[in-house]
């Protein structure tokens, strides 16, 4: 074994609600005037449109992990992109044609990366993963500079100063640590929430930091000496995801389905612009100012004038979650990501809406097979596993051929020191006792995810499924 990281009839239904949903958001968006025939909003999408493209051209999608994606970033000039994934992978993109062109895969985090980020005016990027540790990568060579290593604990956010001389990581021991990107070191823990943390943002000139957590508290520390300076706003429910907007003006997103603004001056909320029935999962503001979004818990994503705060525009992009988005500089166009494995570009304006990308159910969603072994695979491995060579490696091996091999001995994946010092050989013995015991027992210091089949019924029904469909046919 290896290690982790509808039809037609409801696509149709869930275009016309989109169609729906998004006249209305128009309706509301567009201000009544005397001009009907001209509203502010169509104004502004249409000098919008002649500003940036005549035609919906560049990259729609990006193909190329092997687990669902957790974050996106763009690069200031628009030209490349960085994805991570739940696949340990973090790949460095250039936004050359319609599928994107893979520049470098970067593997070098022990556990799912939650996210990435650009550093500002150098060809490096920044990661942080579940395995708690903060990534730095030369984005010439596509090779892991050093990886900070921390307590155990999931680091979910990380975000750079403008200046690219500091980095900060949310994490979920409770802390937010902050790094020096000159030295690649750790200078300060900063401790205050009663949660994990979840995000983090710096103020514009880096001085500040900010930092939202499960507590439902937004604070502000200072970068040179590590120093809590005050609480900013309490919501009274987890905050996921926050935002810088300018000076004073702070946006977030909160488990309740919030999403607000902040003014950071009177430590209060300025405004809710919003209250969705699903937790708004990320905040993000156009890399000029003028646009900010949300995307929440059931594949909406609605942007916002920020001078009015004004809905401008939104749609439902994929079922499931919009775990995070970013835009295009300089074009009504953003990239997200979520649960599956590639990120899909929506344009804002002119405004266009197409056939949603997702499969529903994934394969780690089916609830019906003929075969129960099979539905013991999708649910338990097909997140982390392929079953033939063709379609290789996502967070773990493919597991082809796998009985009757040698743990840690496929060529092309990277293993944990673990598996590589392993003397186990897979067959339905130590397949079997892996998902009796579990991989924590079984296989100690090693990236599988813990989980465990105690029903003898339904070991032995994956186990011979698994014989079946990973045995080579010639």
């Amino acid at each position: 074994m290896g290690e982790t990281s509808q039809n037609s009839g409801k696509e149709s239904g869930q275009r016309l609600e989109q169609d729906e949903r998004q006249k209305d958001i128009m309706r509301k968006g567009c201000a009544k005037t005397a001009l009907w025939t001209v509203p502010v909003f169509c104004l502004w999408s249409l000098a919008l449109a002649a500003h940036a493209f005549a035609a919906d051209d560049g990259v729609v999608k990006l193909t190329g992990h092997g687990g669902p994606i957790k974050a996106i970033s763009i690069s200031t000039d628009g030209k490349r992109a960085l994805t991570a994934s739940f696949d340990y992978s973090i790949v460095h993109w250039e936004l050359s044609d319609s599928e994107g062109k893979i520049i470098h895969r970067m593997i070098g985090h022990g556990s799912a990366v939650n996210d990435v980020a650009f550093v500002p005016d150098q060809q490096k990027a920044v990661s942080v993963s579940d395995d708690g540790s903060l990534g730095v990568w030369d984005l010439e060579t596509g090779k892991l500079i050093k990886r900070i290593r921390g307590e155990p604990f999931k680091a979910l956010d990380v975000a750079v100063s403008s200046d690219g001389r500091l980095a900060a990581a949310a994490r979920w021991d409770g802390t937010v640590r902050l790094f020096d990107l000159t030295t690649l070191s750790e200078t300060f823990v900063l401790e205050g929430h009663k949660g994990n943390v979840n995000a983090v943002a710096f103020s514009s000139d880096g001085s500040l930091v900010y930092s939202a957590a499960y507590d439902g508290q937004v604070l502000e520390w200072e970068t040179a000496t590590g120093r809590f300076v005050r609480p900013v706003y309490r919501h009274g429910w987890g905050i996921n995801s926050i935002s810088i907007l300018d000076d004073d003006r702070l946006a977030f997103g909160a488990i309740n389905g919030a999403f607000g603004i902040v003014s950071i001056s009177r430590a209060e909320l300025s405004s809710e612009l919003t209250k969705r029935e699903r937790p708004i999962q990320t905040v993000k503001v156009s890399q000029n100012g003028r646009l900010v979004g949300y995307g929440d818990g059931e594949g909406r994503i609605e942007i916002f004038d920020v001078a009015s705060l004004t809905a401008i525009e939104a749609a439902t992009v994929t079922y499931g979650p919009v775990w995070d988005f970013d835009f295009l500089p300089g074009q009504a166009k953003v990239f997200h990501v979520g649960l599956d494995d590639f990120a899909t570009r929506w344009q804002i304006a002119p405004r266009k809406l197409s056939k949603i990308e997702s499969k529903f159910p994934r394969r780690f969603q089916r609830v019906n097979s003929s075969d129960p072994g099979e539905l013991e695979f999708l649910r338990k491995c097909s997140v982390c596993h392929t079953l033939t060579p063709d379609d290789g490696n996502r967070a773990g091996p493919t597991l082809h051929a796998v009985f009757g091999r040698k743990a840690g001995s496929l060529p092309d994946y990277i293993y944990s020191k673990a598996l590589l010092d392993s003397d186990i050989v897979w067959n339905e013995e130590t397949i079997g006792l892996l998902f009796e015991k579990g991989p924590d027992i079984v296989t100690p210091g090693t990236k599988m995810p813990i989980q465990r089949l105690k029903s003898v019924t339904r070991r032995d029904d994956l186990i011979r499924y698994l014989k079946e469909a990973t045995t080579p046919k010639n």
